[in-house]
């Protein structure tokens, strides 16, 4: 008890530490911030949003061999609903509740509850280790010449700091956990088919990525967007006291882009492809539950 607590109080002062660095950033550099955000094509910021919710279909996808493969078994349409619902619950402090929606979701179908476990550690798995590969892959070469670019900003220490910490809870939790990670590492071991759905699901939305450093007017080569992106991603959901990735990701994905532009640009793209993935997720949720309004019969079998 006094553990969960403590956890729950490290992740509000987390957020906290984040809001507060914003602020002191955009405080100093708003209008910079205001002209880069103002100047990006509507058309683009709209394409990157699209390629966001291609994604987010593939990723049902991995929802759903996921369940199937702990003898969960359901259809996609079902799986994409269950899998976007449940993704909302990722910005509640706590980094529980996506899993905890779909869990309850699961367990509604008759599913046991190692299955349903062992179902959403896999998926988790499979998104996050191919994430690291891709990324380490793609931006390992030039990781020097990024820290480098990046220590030339004052701001580089507050994001750095916040980097660093929430990577080594992350690397104590492992620690804690190690035995239990080992044994669905060797669960876990997909087959072909899952490789593609990861390889497309980090094209997908390194693409969406690379779009809005175009539409800012920042040339960044696209192998180097996907790897940056994909790498951002996996670190910021290893990190358990930041609500989808805050902080961390959007940290790694300014830092990244140091290299090619200013810290103002940089942090615009940032903001913006947060902004354009919450749009996607919310569009794609909206629009499945108005399919479901319009036709009342596709209900229980959505369910």
């Amino acid at each position: 008890m006094i553990r969960q607590r403590i956890v729950r109080l490290g992740k509000w002062l987390w957020i906290i530490c984040v809001v507060v660095t914003v602020a002191y950033f955009l405080h100093r550099s708003w209008p910079e911030v205001r002209s880069g955000l103002t100047s990006m094509p509507t058309g683009l910021v709209a394409s990157s949003v699209l390629l966001v919710v291609m994604a987010k279909l593939v990723l049902a996808e991995n929802a759903r061999v996921a369940a199937r493969q702990c003898g969960i078994a359901m259809g996609y349409g079902t799986a994409l609903r269950l899998y976007n619902v449940s993704q909302l619950g990722k910005y509640i402090p706590g980094s529980i509740w996506q899993f905890v929606g779909r869990a309850a979701a699961y367990r509604e179908r008759g599913a046991a509850f190692a299955a349903i476990r062992d179902s959403l550690l896999i998926e988790s798995l499979w998104v996050v280790a191919s994430a690291l590969v891709i990324g380490a892959t793609l931006v390992g070469i030039r990781a020097l010449e990024l820290l480098r670019a990046a220590a030339s900003e004052s701001i580089f220490l507050w994001l750095a700091a916040l980097v660093v910490v929430g990577l080594l809870l992350t690397a104590m939790a492992f620690i804690w956990k190690r035995a239990l990670l080992m044994r669905y590492l060797r669960l876990a071991w997909p087959g072909p088919w899952l490789l593609t759905v990861q390889l497309i699901t980090w094209v997908l939305l390194g693409l969406s990525f690379w779009v809005l450093t175009e539409a800012a007017g920042m040339k960044v080569d696209v192998a180097y967007a996907i790897g940056i992106f994909a790498l951002a991603f996996a670190l910021g959901f290893m990190v358990p006291i930041a609500p989808a990735g805050l902080g961390i990701r959007d940290g790694i994905l300014t830092l990244g882009l140091l290299a090619h532009g200013s810290l103002q640009i940089a942090v615009v793209i940032t903001v913006v492809a947060r902004l354009v993935y919450l749009v996607a997720e919310l569009g794609l949720v909206g629009i499945q539950e108005l399919m479901i309004v319009m036709r009342p019969g596709r209900r229980d079998r959505a369910l």
